[in-house]
């Protein structure tokens, strides 16, 4: 995505900045400040982007000292071949400062969230004209900071944004403007990715997971890095295993929690002690001065290669099964039902690593495949996990069939929690 502009990108941001205070918890209705302003603003900026299906979706805001109504903005480039299908590029648009429910003092939310409001928006103005086999949903969620009210809401309903809609995927940008008192040449080279295992690593105290582990999110997450690789070699994935920081959360919670594969995109480094006069972050201190707007967009090439990519790809071969062992396992699937097969990738990841070693392919004719290690690049004597991704003629990869098994010297079985994937601990 060539033209997604920086310039563009530091506009907006500073649009979202003046608005004063973006807080779900607002007591304004109407004027040039406060969140209501914002989501006008918003959508009229979806409005003036000619091929979008635009609509507010409203919701009881939660969490205040009274109850409001508030609304998601929604943006949509309905799915030429199979529209149910969604992919979720998201963010929230709600900004707050120290304290939660104060809706009047300053929260400009310059980083969090107006950097990651304006790439949605980038992304939804570079996607127009294209099309895509699904839908994809540019969505900016309000109430975010007390607690994903505003996704909570839209997660269970998504059918009435989209007839039998079901998401595929939810790629939620939360806090991605680089930072330049806390972020650094390297560092503005990075981008942390957080996504849990099963079962979900969510608690304020809970230890992050391990590669030793498997989840949809997971999957996704290794999509982000293949593809964002390719498409932006100069940017650094930090895999997080975990839903999100101890005690923090975002709005790729409530789709995951109803079994959805979500991540969630931030800088490497966010400032600290959030929520204090000596932050940026959740304080009037969040202003468009600290921000790195050429951050932002490397962000967004990441995000637009990911959904894409998923937009057009075909779905996930199914019911994988795999016998044998490590020394050299059989696998069988089912085609996909969604999409044109041109061939098949059987790849390999050791227990120790989150990421896939060396590919089979396997023509598209066939639905079995009987790999080695050595070609799988894997140790035999070591356990490793093994699938199956889908390419259409096209050239676009599906996500890797879900679960994976994990294979050992004694055999390859799906790991007892992974059918479970919206369990917590």
């Amino acid at each position: 995505m060539a033209n997604l502009s920086a310039d563009r990108i530091s506009q907006s941001i500073q649009t979202l900045a003046g608005f004063g205070t973006r807080s779900s918890c607002s007591p304004q209705t109407a004027g040039p400040q406060g969140i209501v302003a914002a989501r006008d603003w918003l959508k009229a900026q979806f409005d003036g982007i000619a091929g979008l299906k635009t609509s507010l979706y409203p919701y009881a805001q939660t969490r205040c000292i009274q109850s409001f109504t508030r609304h998601n903005v929604i943006a949509l480039i309905p799915g030429a071949i199979h529209p149910e299908r969604i992919v979720v590029v998201g963010s929230h648009y709600d900004s707050r400062t120290i304290d939660v429910t104060d809706g009047t003092s300053p929260a400009p939310g310059a980083n969090d969230s107006g950097s990651q409001t304006a790439l949605v928006l980038e992304l939804a103005r570079a996607f127009v004209g294209h099309s895509f086999d699904a839908t994809v949903a540019f969505i900016a969620f309000a109430g975010e900071e007390q607690g994903m009210v505003g996704s909570g809401a839209l997660a269970k309903d998504m059918g009435s944004v989209v007839p039998n809609g079901q998401v595929v995927a939810m790629l939620q940008s939360d806090i991605v403007g680089g930072d330049k008192g806390v972020n650094d040449a390297t560092t503005l080279q990075q981008f942390r990715l957080y996504s849990p295992g099963t079962p979900r690593e969510v608690g304020a105290t809970t230890p992050d997971g391990t590669p030793d582990d498997t989840s949809p999110s997971r999957g996704l997450m290794r999509y982000v890095a293949t593809w964002g690789a390719l498409y932006v070699p100069s940017m650094t994935i930090l895999p997080k295993l975990r839903e999100d920081r101890p005690g923090r959360g975002s709005d790729h919670e409530p789709f995951i929690a109803l079994g959805r594969p979500g991540v969630r995109f931030i800088e490497a480094v966010e400032s600290p002690n959030a929520g204090t006069m000596a932050s940026h972050q959740h304080s009037p201190n969040d202003l468009p001065m600290y921000v790195t707007p050429e951050y932002t967009v490397r962000v967004a090439q990441i995000v637009a290669a990911v959904a894409a990519s998923l937009a057009r790809a075909p779905d996930a071969p199914g019911s994988i099964a795999v016998t044998g062992d490590a020394t050299g396992p059989k696998l069988t699937w089912t085609a996909p039902t969604i999409g044109a097969i041109d061939h098949y990738f059987v790849a390999a990841r050791p227990v120790s690593e989150n990421f896939y070693h060396s590919r089979v392919r396997v023509d598209g004719k066939v639905t079995n495949a009987a790999v080695t290690p050595a070609g799988l690049g894997v140790d035999a004597t070591q356990p490793y996990f093994v699938s199956v991704a889908a390419v259409d003629p096209r050239g676009h990869e599906s996500l890797f069939a879900y679960p994976e098994f994990r294979c050992d010297p004694s055999g390859c079985v799906v790991p007892p929690a992974a059918l479970n994937i919206t369990s917590t601990k």
